[in-house]
């Protein structure tokens, strides 16, 4: 089939599986969850990862590839595409695939069950009429819920810190609305669409000539908040298991490019301890409010600080976060041993909605482990003139710097998408990640990363 990228399953007999479906940059959590299923059966586990990223060359088993966008682009160039293609409608090709269907028959006629782990879950999973699958995120449905700026602001009014905000239901109601606020509201206006994430669907606005421009042709509804100026843009990961037990992990800081960008995160927060604890305070009512309606699994949290030190929430991720591979590796790395990981806590949390036996949340950073990640999405179609060798495993990355004794500081890049391929704007080129002993060779290292990465790219197109 065509529109098959790349194919390389082979079961093994006297092994379960389970499924991820969704981007690459996810597959890495997978190890996790395979450990906690593997003590759970008592047999053997691998997985199976159905990804849409166009690479020069793949390195995992057990890995289907298909992106029928990606495929119709690389047919026209005569070379490799690498296209990002929205969530939803990747999930809903996936489910309908007559190649995949199969393996998910096959799978759950030999186990009886199917556990599919997602990075973000969609009511297309649900609707795809799939039987025996369990899915290993938040409820579709609720998770598309919270990522509604409308309703995330409605239900958290009075109960966190919100900046000032107004719905606008037409462009009409948009331009009427602003034109009241533009003198109050001096430093700006902040405008959103009702589902947007990491920079996407969003724009800060000083002017109406301004806000216009980036408008665009944008749909209502519309979410206008007053900007915030600020330094710091954390984020806290959690869990949530139920309305009493919600899991904090940890603070991070957001990099963040032309206000609100996302690039990347560090670790650990500059911020003060007593500010962070705040940050997690506030993010733990936020779970709280989300099990209320009966949301279970990982979710995370944005916030500005301005320069009074003020708390102001920005967004509910409901799903996964980009850091979420460093968070595993920093609680892996800090917490004693035996204490469950964010993906053995997600899994309890789903399946059981409990946390399971020895959760403890991380206080400090006791073993003096510094991160850094840098994302590097494309702004316009680029061509690589060079691949990255294989950067090996970041959970042993993280290993070798915490724990041995020889290297004060490593970094990688990670998902590079090899060479000679076409990167169509907005789409990943590939990431950085550095881990070190101390902040100055942490970000010695994420700028080196930065600059090998950007060496592979051989022009605009």
């Amino acid at each position: 089939m065509e529109d098959v990228i790349f194919n390389n399953v082979k079961l093994k007999k006297d092994t379960y599986y389970f499924l991820y479906i969704g981007e690459i940059k996810g597959c890495c959590l997978n190890e996790y969850l395979r450990f906690t299923l593997q003590e759970l059966k008592k047999q053997p586990v691998e997985f199976i990862s159905i990804v849409p990223d166009v690479w020069e060359r793949y390195y995992q088993d057990n890995l289907i590839v298909v992106n029928p966008v990606a495929a119709e682009l690389s047919k026209k160039a005569g070379k490799l595409v690498h296209a990002r293609i929205p969530g939803k409608q990747f999930v809903r090709f996936v489910t309908a695939h007559p190649l995949i269907r199969d393996l998910f028959n096959k799978l759950v006629s030999n186990q009886g069950e199917l556990f599919v782990h997602m990075f973000q879950t969609f009511p297309e999973i649900v609707s795809a009429d799939l039987p025996n699958l369990t899915v290993i995120g938040p409820d579709p449905k609720l998770s598309n819920l919270w990522n509604s700026k409308l309703f995330m602001y409605r239900k958290l009014q009075g109960i966190i810190p919100l900046p000032p905000f107004h719905f606008c239901e037409s462009r009409e109601n948009l331009l009427e609305t602003t034109r009241r606020l533009w003198k109050e509201w001096e430093d700006g206006i902040f405008v959103s669409l009702e589902y947007s994430a990491a920079g996407a669907f969003s724009f800060m606005a000083r002017s109406e000539d301004e806000l216009i421009d980036k408008l665009g042709d944008w749909k209502p509804p519309y979410l206008v908040t007053k900007f915030i100026p600020h330094k710091y843009d954390p984020t806290v990961l959690g869990v949530v298991a139920n309305e009493e037990e919600v899991f904090i992990g940890c603070v991070a800081d957001q990099c963040m490019e032309q206000v609100n960008k996302f690039r990347g995160s560090t670790f650990p927060s500059v911020l003060p301890e007593e500010v962070q604890d705040s940050l997690k305070e506030i993010t733990r009512k936020v779970g709280r409010e989300m099990a209320k309606i009966g949301y279970r699994g990982i979710f995370g949290c944005d916030y500005v600080i301005d320069d009074e030190g003020n708390i102001y929430f920005v967004e509910v991720n409901a799903r996964k976060q980009g850091t979420t591979m460093e968070m595993c590796c920093t609680l892996e790395n800090s917490l004693p041993d035996g204490c469950p990981n964010l993906m053995e806590i997600e899994f309890f949390a789903i399946t059981q909605k409990r946390l399971p036996p020895g959760c403890m949340e991380l206080k400090g950073n006791p073993f003096n482990m510094y991160w850094g990640t840098y994302n590097h999405k494309v702004e316009k179609d680029v061509k690589t003139c060079r691949g990255l060798e294989d950067p090996g495993s970041e959970r042993k990355m993280y290993e070798r710097v915490v724990r041995g004794h020889q290297k004060k500081s490593e970094y990688m890049v990670v998902e590079h998408v090899g060479r000679d391929v076409i990167v169509k704007v907005g789409s990943f080129l590939g990431r950085v990640i550095s881990v070190g002993k101390d902040r100055e060779s942490m970000l010695k290292g994420l700028n080196e990363g930065k600059l090998k990465l950007r060496s592979t790219i051989e022009g605009a197109i």
